[in-house]
């Protein structure tokens, strides 16, 4: 059962009638992102009869109607839809609709829906038979065009195309070549950069040669064609020495985009333990990008149909916990990890904090403090969510919120060149204003601990600098890079150039709860392990469901069995406590 909050009524500008006639006499591209909004919303249903390519052209639609008036058009996928079973969250989103109180004023079929946009921006022909591989960079063009893409296999087919992707593409029919061809021609008219995977198989014998074994996925498909995004998927663009990374190297460094980079979508190439590249930021020799996992879908009506949240007044804030050093008891502050991810901040993290909210309601004592990390791009992506999620720590009173790995963009500071990391922690102070935040989950490649220690971090301590708690993942998770540290140390003093500080901690990751090793413990055995740190530490744990862990079998159970030695905090006090007791 969902939870009802009580969400702040948002009050966006709208554009003058002489500059809106202005901006729509112009190309389509030229009016983006909108500056107006609708006040009502259709909703399209996506049916399990409805072709992959259908899908694609319809989200495409989706996101041009949202570039021409904000908010005006909802695609809802149903629950027996293939596509949306891969895609995971993408099912779910209308749920969102229930959250937030909105109610679309009337309902469409595809068909309808398609026929209806060709007749508004035309269309590009395509061949998704032929042309699945590329389909990235068709794709692109379709956007900076403004028209969706029609497949020469689905029921509506384009019969006077703007483009004609099938002689346009002709002979360009790798990932090199197409990009190449798109890069040439239409990347100043591109506003960013997405990273979407046409359907490679993501487990291939060979990982730089990985064979089409899947649908391409409909995840973020309205937003790049409501943003105009420059859509590529070089399997092999972070390899040294490819022709395939020194085209991508181009296209970042040459666009004029702002750096370090937003790469949206999910670089899901490459899997070794993990995917080598999804934080970007060691892809380039330049080191200029980061991440923002954006798998999922609706986020042209999410991010378009009110003004984007742009200061801390803005949202509802809990007063920060007010704890006192005690040198007899241990602090620990638990954090929810993943937050960086739109596609699960919008099902299973919401799914966690409507558990939250029906376990502290009406709660006698209140619930004990619990941080989530929560993505520092939902102001402007979805800042309708980002309240809803505000409301719900307003509600229990003891939820607090820290911003992801590793500030604004999930990627490696410590990698970054010294302009670049100056400008990434502008942007993280200033977005950790907004959140109200003053801790931020921080993670680096492993051989870059040391430096981002030294040189990095640093820039985080100063006169009235937000950031004031680091709390460490390593990267992969099995090696501790803080092992040179005595047993018990769990922090140490991050000194800044004016003789500020802040503080960085020990990293604890906790995975699942079937007891397999130190990352799985079962709540029983966090508690026992709690229960034996010194006197007077303070501590963290962070939280992922990788391993099976869910708040239920994880912290809910835990906060039954705790000593009462052991108090919980939120990750903002840990970091006060850490400062008031003095580094090691």
């Amino acid at each position: 059962m969902r939870t009802p909050l009580t969400l702040r009524q948002s009050h966006p500008l709208r554009v003058p009638a002489p500059l809106l006639g202005a901006c729509l006499a112009l190309a389509s591209w030229t009016c983006t992102p909108s500056a107006r909004y609708a006040d009502e919303f259709r909703t399209v249903h996506v049916r399990a009869s409805d072709s992959v390519a259908t899908q694609l052209a319809t989200h495409a639609c989706a996101g041009l109607y949202n570039r021409r008036l904000g908010g005006s058009v909802f695609v809802q996928s149903d629950a027996d839809v293939p596509q949306a079973a891969i895609d995971g969250a993408i099912a779910q989103d209308e749920l969102w609709l229930d959250a937030l109180g909105l109610e679309s004023a009337r309902d469409q079929e595809v068909p309808e829906f398609l026929a209806e946009c060709v007749a508004d921006f035309g269309c590009v022909r395509y061949s998704y038979e032929a042309q699945q591989e590329i389909l990235p960079s068709i794709m692109t063009v379709a956007a900076v065009r403004g028209a969706p893409m029609l497949s020469d296999e689905a029921p509506i087919r384009c019969e006077d195309p703007l483009v004609d992707a099938t002689l346009e593409f002709a002979g360009k029919d790798t990932q090199l070549l197409a990009t190449q061809h798109v890069y040439e021609n239409y990347l100043e008219q591109t506003t960013g950069l997405a990273m979407l995977n046409p359907g490679y198989n993501r487990s291939p014998a060979d990982l730089a040669n990985p064979e089409i074994s899947e649908n391409m996925s409909i995840a973020l498909v309205d937003y790049v064609f409501e943003r105009r995004l420059f859509v590529a998927f070089l399997v092999n663009g972070c390899t040294a020495g490819h022709p395939e990374r020194e085209l991508l190297s181009r296209v970042v460094n040459e666009s004029g985009w702002e750096t370090p980079l937003p790469v949206y979508g999910y670089n899901d190439s490459w899997l070794v333990q993990g995917y080598l590249h999804e934080a970007q930021t060691r892809c380039l020799e330049s080191a200029n990008m980061g991440a923002i996992p954006t798998r999922t879908s609706n986020l042209s009506f999410f991010g378009s149909r009110r003004a984007p949240i742009e200061r801390e007044d803005e949202l509802p804030h809990n007063d920060p916990q007010a704890v006192s050093y005690d040198p007899t008891k241990v602090y620990v502050a638990f954090v929810v990890g993943d937050g960086d991810n739109v596609r699960y901040i919008m099902s299973t993290r919401r799914d966690w904090m409507e558990q939250r909210l029906a376990q502290c309601r009406d709660a006698s004592p209140a619930c004990p403090p619990l941080t989530w990390t929560i993505s520092p791009h939902l102001p402007e992506l979805a800042p309708d969510v980002l309240e809803w999620y505000y409301a719900a720590a307003e509600s229990t009173g003891s939820d607090y919120f820290a911003l992801p790995p590793s500030g604004h963009l999930y990627s490696y500071p410590g990698s970054m060149p010294p302009e670049e990391q100056a400008r990434f922690v502008s942007n993280t102070e200033r977005v950790a204003r907004i959140l109200g935040t003053h801790s931020v989950v921080h993670w680096e490649w492993f051989s870059t601990w040391r430096g981002s220690v030294q040189e990095f971090l640093p820039r985080y301590a100063h006169e009235g600098g937000q950031i004031q708690g680091i709390f460490p993942v390593n990267v992969p998770y099995l090696i501790d890079m803080f092992s040179a540290w005595p047993a018990e140390q769990e922090y140490q003093l991050v000194p800044g150039a004016d003789g500020s500080n802040a503080v960085i901690f020990r990293s604890h990751s906790w995975r699942g709860v079937n007891g397999s090793d130190a990352y799985h413990p079962s709540a029983q055995e966090m508690s026992d392990r709690l229960a034996a740190l010194p006197a007077g530490t303070v501590t963290w744990v962070y939280m992922t469901s990788d391993g099976g862990l869910t708040l239920e079998n994880s912290y809910t159970a835990l906060t039954d069995i705790l000593p009462s030695n052991v108090v919980l905090v939120s990750a903002d006090a840990a970091a006060q406590l850490a400062l008031a007791a003095g580094g090691i």
